[in-house]
This record gives C-alpha cells, sequence and structure tokens, in this order.
C-alpha cells in the first residue's frame, strides 16, 4: 500500500482526534466513558480499513511504550487494564467499520457501525472477564461483566456509530477533493 501525502495528513489528524477524544472522560466505576467510539468509528468510515488500522495499531503502540495517549494514561502495565480490551477491539473493528461491503449503499454504514460495534465490546468483554478472573482473581460471572462493561455505555455507543455514520457520508466527497484546489492554485501560479 503506497501513502500519499493526503493519506499521512489524514491518519496524523485522525491519531490527534483519537487521543483528544480518549482524554474527554467520565469515570463511571470500572470503566471510564470517553468519545473514542465516536472517532473510532469515524475513522475508520472515512479512511478505510488499511489506513484506519495503521491509526490504530499506531494508537495502541504509542500508549504501550508510555506515551499518555490512553484514557488514563500510558504504558506497558495498561494490558492489565480492565478496558485495554475495548483498545484491541478499536484495531479489530477497523476491518468492518472501513470494510467495501456493500459501500454503494449508503445506509449500510450504520450496519457496518453496528457490526463493528459489536466487535470492540466482545473484545473488551472477553478481555475484561480475563483480567478479572486470572489476573485480579476476582471470581465474577459473565452477566457482572457485561453489566459494568456493556449496559451503561451500549445507548451512547449506538447513537455514536449511527452519527458517525451520517457525518463520514457527508465528509467523504469533501476529503475526496481535497488536492484539487491545490492543484489548480500550482497550475495558476506556474501561469503568472
Amino acid at each position: 500500500m503506497k501513502l500519499k501525502v493526503k493519506d499521512l495528513c489524514l491518519m496524523a489528524i485522525s491519531l490527534a482526534i483519537l487521543i483528544i477524544s480518549s482524554k474527554i472522560s467520565f469515570n463511571l466505576g470500572v470503566i471510564t466513558l470517553t468519545l473514542q467510539t465516536l472517532s473510532v468509528s469515524l475513522i475508520s468510515f472515512i479512511l478505510k480499513w488499511k489506513r484506519a488500522s495503521i491509526v490504530f495499531l499506531t494508537y495502541i503502540v504509542m500508549g504501550l511504550i508510555g506515551i499518555p495517549v490512553f484514557s488514563t494514561g500510558g504504558g506497558y502495565q495498561y494490558i492489565y487494564s480492565l478496558s485495554f480490551g475495548f483498545i484491541i477491539g478499536f484495531f479489530l473493528s477497523s476491518f468492518i467499520f472501513g470494510s467495501n461491503i456493500l459501500s454503494k449503499y449508503k445506509w449500510t454504514n450504520i450496519i457496518k457501525g453496528i457490526l463493528g460495534l459489536v466487535v470492540i465490546d466482545i473484545s473488551g468483554l472477553v478481555y475484561m472477564y480475563i483480567i478479572f478472573k486470572f489476573y485480579n482473581n476476582q471470581d465474577v460471572s459473565i452477566m457482572y461483566v457485561i453489566e459494568v462493561g456493556l449496559l451503561p455505555f451500549i445507548i451512547k455507543d449506538l447513537v455514536s456509530v449511527v452519527l458517525s455514520s451520517i457525518v463520514a457520508i457527508r465528509l467523504e466527497p469533501a476529503i475526496e477533493n481535497i488536492g484539487i484546489y491545490n492543484k489548480e492554485l500550482i497550475k495558476n501560479d506556474n501561469h503568472e
């Protein structure tokens, strides 16, 4: 995959948006509520899966090497966090959010968004259960994990996915046209 300057710029802006969205957070018990679902789905819809997966992988690596990009900091110890599975889910969901499945129908972004959200939630809940059970040595049920890791966030996440799918449909033509005006300016400058 050859990346153009436009792609690199969009990816850098997307990474910045993802980091900022992780810092806008509210603590709700075991998990921190952030705006990441909105930004993850929007980034994936706009960048498509290849570029979006690079952004999310970069985000994960930055956080694990100690750059405080996650909602509560960074560092390798973050893999023991109850919420780290959701971050892994961001990467995995980009393959669904950003896929070209049924792309000729605008409304399919919502379906892809819901499927991507399912991937994030399954990844996060399974990881949370493993951390509770084997790292924290707490005997918790799957129902408890769903109660603390899914139910408080499901409405916000569904609204985020629908909103990002609508915004992505509106932004996509503008993003595709980035560079056209620059070429015209360059032509005009060369003729003067």
